[in-house]
């Protein structure tokens, strides 16, 4: 979609700017979308307030909805067809109470969505969630607490003489002290993690687990395999198997525990992957070179976007800042 396609003589309808912002995302999120094209959406928020709304709510609902909305994008009726469109939903169903029910009546809120790039009833439902951004710590027992990072949801169960923590999605960094009433097992994406005396990181990414040890060892069964991780190690597994073994510093990975994000010789396409989990909205990378960069940075999680400026003075890079949270760097 190109501006000069979209010009219209007078204001559109809500109808019509809504599935223009769709569009817009669509095209945003594709994988093939330019400078010019970032040019062009700028200056389509710009006509007007309503166009920058209306961009903005699309933002927030892909945020949402993005997985269902990236397979209708590589649907060819959507290419070929008007009818094939995402179907505009109209303000008063996005920001009111009736969300939720609409999403659910949908079939949209399924058990793991695709990319887990938004929330599952199952993780709603947890015994603790965190939010974009958002930090939490909690004791379940004497002898065992819990950091929760952004975007994260725990249950604790108590099975006999076992406490279960299964961790639903995202991060949690766990410590476990020599002595306990009952012994500690963390389940994450069909593992079993145990340790005692010890600290350990467990990130969960869809199907995907990563297990960095900190302090002490700590053993992991997964798809009837066993290994035994050591102080300054790092594994992960998915698919029906482990991963390599590798050597890691711990406290990297463990920062976010202090509020912080250290990146030492991370690609940039890598840092800004990793920085879209603690912000609202989206970074889109758009330069392909620029992705390659080295990045030595140690970012506060209340100020991730300083990774921003930082890009624009150490690499020339253009920004270009839309609404909804959204900027590109070119």
């Amino acid at each position: 979609m190109h501006e000069d396609d979209q010009t219209m003589t007078e204001e559109p309808g809500n109808g019509t700017l809504e599935r223009e912002a769709q569009e817009w995302l669509l095209r945003l999120t594709s994988g093939r979308a330019t400078s010019a094209d970032a040019d062009a959406l700028r200056r389509w928020c710009s006509r007007s307030s309503a166009h920058a709304q209306a961009f903005a709510e699309a933002n927030l609902l892909w945020e949402g909805l993005g997985p269902v909305a990236q397979g209708m994008a590589k649907s060819s009726a959507l290419a070929q067809a008007k009818s094939a469109r995402m179907p505009a939903l109209r303000r008063r169903a996005f920001l009111g109470g009736s969300m939720a029910a609409s999403i659910v009546a949908a079939g949209y809120l399924v058990a793991r969505p695709p990319l887990n790039a938004w929330p599952s009833a199952y993780e709603l439902a947890a015994d603790y969630r965190t939010k974009i951004g958002e930090r939490q710590r909690i004791a379940i027992e004497n002898g065992v607490s819990i950091d929760l990072n952004t975007r994260t949801s725990l249950n604790v169960r108590h099975q006999g003489d076992e406490q279960r923590v299964e961790l639903i999605s995202g991060e949690a960094a766990i410590t476990v002290a020599q002595t306990l009433s009952r012994r500690l097992t963390v389940s994450s994406a069909g593992g079993l993690i145990h340790g005692s005396d010890a600290q350990f990181d467990v990130r969960c990414d869809g199907s995907r687990t990563t297990v960095t040890c900190h302090r002490g060892s700590v053993g992991i069964d997964y798809s009837g395999q066993s290994v035994s991780l050591g102080e300054g190690r790092q594994i992960s597994y998915a698919d029906g198997g482990f991963g390599s073994e590798r050597m890691i510093d711990a406290t990297v990975v463990m920062a976010w525990r202090e509020g912080h994000l250290v990146f030492r010789g991370t690609p940039l396409s890598e840092v800004v992957e990793e920085i879209n989990r603690y912000r609202s909205g989206r970074i889109v990378l758009m330069n392909e070179a620029l992705g390659k960069r080295r990045v030595e940075a140690r970012i506060p999680l209340d100020h991730v976007d300083d990774l921003i400026a930082l890009v624009r003075e150490a690499y020339g890079a253009r920004v270009t800042s839309l609404p909804g949270g959204v900027l590109i760097l070119s």
